[in-house]
């Protein structure tokens, strides 16, 4: 593992990575399923995302995440491309929750079974982020576990207002 500070790592805490990378996307798909149709235009206080709006930004970075430990696994001397959330969700501005949540977890299921396997070699194998450094696949799994960790917090918020 890198030992650059994961940005999201309180978000996970003492969770196994792989194990929350199952349950997060469940946690939040049943909030949003006792939310109903209305609960798309919540917020967590005004100015912020609106709960559609998290969904696809949960969407969007299943799909980048996805991709970067990929190439990671498969290419010698990856580097990491950036993107700036508030750039993709501009070029996305139709929000539609429920195909949001449904790409999410729909790629998630994809995803499990790799994640699933992964052999130590395979977590420790290193690339290149322009901001963070030289990380593992591992480091790049409990980001992504702690990110959408960060996010189900912003949901249970918007379900208890």
């Amino acid at each position: 593992m890198s030992d650059t500070r994961n940005p999201y790592g309180i978000d996970l805490g003492d969770r196994n990575a792989r194990r929350s990378l199952h349950e997060t996307p469940e946690a939040i798909a049943t909030i949003v399923g006792s939310l109903g149709a209305e609960g798309f235009s919540k917020r967590t206080a005004p100015g912020k995302w609106t709960l559609a709006e998290i969904l696809v930004h949960l969407a969007q970075t299943e799909i980048i995440v996805q991709g970067r430990f990929r190439y990671a696994l498969a290419t010698d001397s990856y580097l990491v491309q950036p993107f700036d959330q508030d750039r993709f969700m501009a070029v996305e501005p139709a929000v539609d929750g429920d195909a949001a949540l449904a790409a999410y977890v729909s790629l998630r299921r994809f995803a499990l079974p790799l994640i699933d396997r992964l052999s130590a070699d395979e977590l420790a194998k290193r690339f290149q982020h322009p901001d963070h450094g030289e990380i593992s696949v591992a480091w790049l799994l409990a980001w992504w576990a702690g990110h959408e960790r960060r996010h189900l917090g912003q949901i249970e918020r918007i379900a208890a207002r």
